[in-house]
């Protein structure tokens, strides 16, 4: 006699969603990659730039954190920034030892560039979509990250 397995109630009605969500989330960072490539940054480097366009005068572990990235790298990033004159560091007013960086004006240039990029292709990416479904979606993305631990925010200073 065969025994047929039945899914628990509790077990997702569709086992692939973790496999869409990979997709969609592989498809989306290559195309944005290839597309702010063309404004001479990395992803990294866009990650940092956009937290700086809304937070500016981070320290570079602000930065770190903010890019998912360890101080060593957050600090390969900003290097990299102020070779460009992308950024530009400056004492803090508070604490002496700490440097805040801030983007220059050719670092707005490029990260406006940059968000005009990533704009569009969610736009694309959303086409097919109502106003009301983007929404929802959002909304679920966000459950989603809360429920494993890593809710979507902006970083702590």
């Amino acid at each position: 006699m065969t025994r047929r397995l039945e899914p628990s109630p509790s077990a997702s009605p569709d086992p692939t969603l973790r496999h869409a969500l990979r997709h969609v989330s592989k498809q989306f960072s290559g195309q944005l990659q290839r597309r702010i490539q063309e404004h001479g940054v990395s992803h990294a480097e866009y990650v940092a730039m956009f937290a700086l366009k809304r937070l500016p005068n981070l320290s570079s572990a602000e930065v770190s954190r903010w890019t998912g990235v360890t101080p060593q790298a957050g600090n390969q990033i900003v290097k990299g920034l102020l070779e460009r004159d992308l950024v530009r560091r400056q004492p803090s007013r508070d604490h002496g030892r700490v440097l805040l960086i801030e983007l220059t004006d050719e670092g707005r240039r490029v990260i406006e560039a940059c968000e005009r990029e990533a704009n569009d292709l969610e736009n694309q990416m959303c086409q097919g979509m109502t106003g009301a479904q983007r929404s929802e979606l959002m909304s679920l993305l966000r459950l989603a990250a809360a429920g494993l631990g890593s809710p979507i925010s902006s970083p702590a200073r």
